[in-house]
């Protein structure tokens, strides 16, 4: 079987070429003898190839079936298992605590894939993924940004978020439309103390649907305007601060007190 093979639009596939980038990913992941390494989407086996001497297994997901042949055939080594399947319908459960995964995921699938990790965290010891710029910034950001939004709020909640360094769209076939980045999920040990998480993302996503409004009116179809007044000045946050300008803190602070509030409905 030979390694010519096209990238297929329909699976996002984009491949990285650039040599000096992939030996570059590698050494920024860190890895040991002793780590398991879920990869997503190894593809041409670029960074397989490079990751394979250094760890213990490597379990690799690929999606497309002529590539998934093709490294089974190129790949003769117990320490790599190759899975033909789609990752996000791929049972974790199995795997050891403290695996690693790798990835250079689609944009399409981006947060399904996060929200798939981030549900297994207490599988996962880090992540590395190579993503999008702009949906890296997403991940990463701080309040006041124009990047921060819920989903920051959400994986935050759960990992530490890095960008590790930008890559180039040329390092790329076929070349996207903008550059990628590489960046790093590292999960908490305990992640934010919400008494309600379910009440708490339900909070944040309310909120960043009206990011043009105050907090309060942003707010205001799951508590009454005075009521949430008064509790955001207990807890020392303006009442006249747009979404973007809450932290983390301030909204597990601010569901927190609504559920400790009685007679305050947060459903």
């Amino acid at each position: 079987m030979t390694t010519c093979h096209y990238p297929q639009k329909s699976l996002g596939q984009s491949f990285l070429v650039d040599s000096r980038v992939q030996q570059r990913i590698v050494k920024a992941c860190h890895l040991r003898s002793s780590d398991v390494v879920v990869e997503i989407g190894p593809g041409k086996a670029a960074l397989t190839r490079r990751m394979l001497p250094l760890v213990k297994k490597i379990i690799a997901i690929e999606k497309d079936r002529r590539l998934a042949a093709w490294l089974k055939e190129e790949f003769p080594d117990p320490h790599l298992e190759i899975i033909q399947g789609d990752f996000l319908k791929w049972d974790m459960s199995f795997l050891p605590q403290g695996t690693i995964v790798v990835g250079n995921i689609p944009y399409y699938i981006s947060t399904p894939i996060i929200e798939k990790l981030l549900a297994h965290k207490d599988k996962i010891r880090q992540v590395f993924l190579t993503v999008q710029l702009e949906f890296g910034k997403r991940l990463a950001a701080q309040a006041g940004g124009k990047d921060y939004g819920s989903l920051s709020c959400f994986v935050q909640y759960y990992a530490e978020v890095e960008i590790l360094f930008k890559i180039s769209r040329s390092c790329f076939n076929p070349k996207p439309k903008i550059d990628s980045c590489f960046v790093s999920l590292t999960m908490k040990s305990t992640p934010g103390r919400a008494h309600n998480e379910p009440q708490l993302f339900h909070l944040i996503q309310t909120a960043f649907t009206k990011r043009r409004k105050t907090i309060v009116n942003a707010l205001e179809t799951i508590v009454g305007k005075a009521d949430l007044r008064s509790l955001l000045e207990k807890l020392g946050i303006d009442p006249k601060s747009r979404p973007e300008e809450l932290n983390l803190q301030n909204y597990i602070d601010i569901v927190n007190a609504l559920g400790n509030n009685q007679g305050i409905d947060t459903e």
